[in-house]
């Protein structure tokens, strides 16, 4: 394993421009398993064929998560699809080595698609052309809020003889949130993410045991003057014993600290075992919720 820190890189307008991470895909070995556990968690079904469920949330993207049958049983993470800014990134990004032809979505909201097989069975996805879901910009209600009325604080009270009630439910979901993987190839992983994309570094680490390597980084987008969330994506180096890249998690953004704590509950009441979660990360301050292995075993979001 190379004892070499990790580069730092900057943004350019040569890169491909993404605006957002917009969905997933999963193959399931069973997707009937998987629908029971869509439910608990949060997605909200948009549409499904013979083979295929489409979820969203409650934001603009027409799609967050699409849940595939798997051809041979086996699960797989076939990877992330982040938006691109607009047609002329579309198709830079169309014009990458390795970009597959471009192909039109059979998702909800369409839109036109570019594929980059990576090594270690992962993948890399494009769109652009969607169309987004009207939304208001509003907090909406949740399935663990009857109403979201003001917050009483230790001096002000502006909730008087209101309540504020919550029930059990699962966490619905807004949107996508961030994804990451264990890379093998970790040198070569992050350089085709970092050379081609808008991809940056918001923290990098090391471990106390090998200071003279750096081990990890989270990366968000850099979106110019806007502000972005602190990561959308991490690498981490794989250890030597691990042979193949994998996915570590994808996670998804949920309204309040209630919410999440609530949709944790209902998914250990109905039998999902979390094996990390609910706290709180020191880098970007952010909560991070249950890290959940569903009953069938047959994936981790």
């Amino acid at each position: 394993m190379p004892a070499l820190p990790i580069p730092d890189v900057k943004n350019d307008p040569s890169k491909v421009q993404l605006a957002r991470l917009g969905f997933f895909i999963f193959e399931h070995p069973k997707l009937a398993d998987f629908e029971r556990f869509a439910e608990d968690f949060g997605f909200i079904e948009a549409e499904r064929t013979d083979n295929t469920i489409c979820y969203r949330g409650y934001g603009r993207d027409p799609v967050v998560y699409v849940a595939v049958q798997s051809p041979d049983g086996r699960p797989r993470f076939r990877g992330p699809a982040f938006v691109a800014k607009d047609a002329d990134e579309f198709e830079k990004a169309a014009r990458l080595p390795g970009a597959s032809p471009v192909k039109q979505l059979d998702t909800p909201g369409g839109g036109r698609m570019v594929t980059f097989e990576r090594g270690d069975d992962t993948w890399f996805h494009v769109v652009h052309g969607q169309q987004e879901r009207v939304v208001d910009g509003k907090q909406p209600p949740t399935a663990t809020h009857e109403t979201l009325e003001p917050f009483n604080g230790p001096f002000e009270k502006p909730r008087r003889g209101r309540f504020q009630r919550y029930h059990d439910g699962p966490a619905l979901v807004h949107k996508a949130g961030h994804f990451g993987y264990v890379c093998r190839p970790f040198e070569e992983e992050l350089s085709f993410y970092t050379s081609n994309f808008n991809f940056v570094h918001t923290d990098v680490l090391f471990h106390d045991k090998f200071t003279d390597m750096d081990v990890m980084t989270f990366m968000h987008l850099d979106l110019g003057p806007e502000y972005s969330d602190h990561h959308i994506m991490f690498l981490q180096r794989a250890i030597p014993e691990v042979k193949k890249t994998y996915v570590h998690h994808t996670s998804y953004e949920v309204a309040d600290f209630d919410t999440q704590l609530l949709g944790h509950e209902h998914l250990a009441k109905n039998g999902h075992r979390s094996v990390w979660g609910v706290g709180r990360h020191i880098l970007g301050s952010q909560i991070f919720g249950s890290r959940i292995l569903h009953r069938s075993k047959a994936a981790t979001c």
